[in-house]
């Protein structure tokens, strides 16, 4: 092998060294600088790429757990929007029935979403739980979408319809017209003037002190205001669907006929006109050319009488 003899001084020094090396090094030297040069080229870009690597991988796995606690709040609403849907159909089928109409059950508004998943679509759920869960989320969405739809709908329907019957019962009678003692009950008895055994009585009588106020049972148009041999001073509601309310034996009427009188309001007074005992209101309810019990149009706890 061939040598190259070289010395080495050392410096501020009288002492040197002499070496023996190995031709081969020196015509390489060259060779070596360059892989140096380059393994500290590649250190550097390995020691960037980590750094960067970590950054880019701890970015994703903090914005996964922030996409986890979104997906998990929004879950939680999900959850609460089906109770209340729940609460809600419950609800609504009270009313229903309330109103004997037909409930509907729950699976009904459960109504399926989406259609066919395309190939790439499924493989990209298979292979990540997030998008599967997203998946998931969204066909929940769907659901409670068209659960409210439904809802919204049903409970619109149920308004109108409530609406219609709030609008008929305003001319139903449904409350006492007075308040008072209950004198006389509906049907068959002795006339306390004339005698009369059997005369069909055709309403009730409430008695009470002269000038109590009388009150419309019902929204109605005042068909009859005038003075009564019988029943003196007398008034006929008319509420229509074939309805018709009488007062007789007012001390005063206070409307006249074609009026309109709302529920509450008052039409006049009890009094002792006509054939009558003493202070008190003779009171019918007619369906058709047809006298019906009068009790059956009152509702307890309003102008209740004893």
């Amino acid at each position: 092998m061939e040598f190259v003899k070289t010395t080495i001084h050392f410096q501020n020094s009288t002492k040197s060294m002499t070496l023996h090396v190995p031709a081969f090094l020196f015509r390489a030297w060259p060779v070596l600088r360059v892989l140096m040069l380059v393994g500290v080229v590649l250190f550097i870009i390995q020691m960037a790429a980590t750094t960067i690597y970590s950054g880019i991988l701890n970015h994703q796995i903090s914005n996964r757990l922030e996409l986890d606690k979104e997906m998990a709040q929004i879950q939680g609403t999900m959850d609460y929007l089906k109770n209340t849907s729940s609460d809600f159909l419950r609800d609504e089928n009270r009313l229903y029935a309330r109103f004997g109409l037909p409930t509907q059950d729950e699976a009904t508004r459960c109504l399926s979403t989406g259609g066919n998943i395309s190939p790439d679509s499924l493989l990209l759920r298979n292979s990540s739980p997030v998008f599967e869960r997203m998946s998931v989320l969204s066909e929940t969405a769907g659901r409670l979408t068209n659960m409210i739809a439904n809802n919204d709908a049903s409970f619109r329907n149920l308004n109108k319809y409530m609406e219609q019957k709030q609008s008929m019962w305003r001319f139903v009678p449904s409350i006492a017209p007075t308040q008072g003692r209950y004198a006389s009950s509906f049907g068959p008895r002795i006339h306390p003037i004339t005698g009369q055994v059997g005369k069909m009585h055709q309403g009730i009588d409430i008695s009470n002190e002269r000038w109590t106020p009388i009150f419309a049972p019902a929204d109605g148009v005042v068909e009859i205001a005038q003075h009564s041999s019988s029943f003196g001073n007398f008034v006929t509601l008319n509420h229509g669907n074939g309805l018709k309310t009488r007062y007789g034996h007012m001390q005063m009427y206070i409307v006249h006929p074609g009026e309109f009188v709302s529920r509450y309001q008052v039409i006049g007074y009890m009094g002792n006109t006509g054939l009558s005992v003493g202070p008190h209101l003779h009171y019918e309810v007619w369906m058709g050319n047809n006298p019906v019990n009068p009790l059956a149009y009152m509702l307890p706890n309003d102008h209740s009488i004893d």
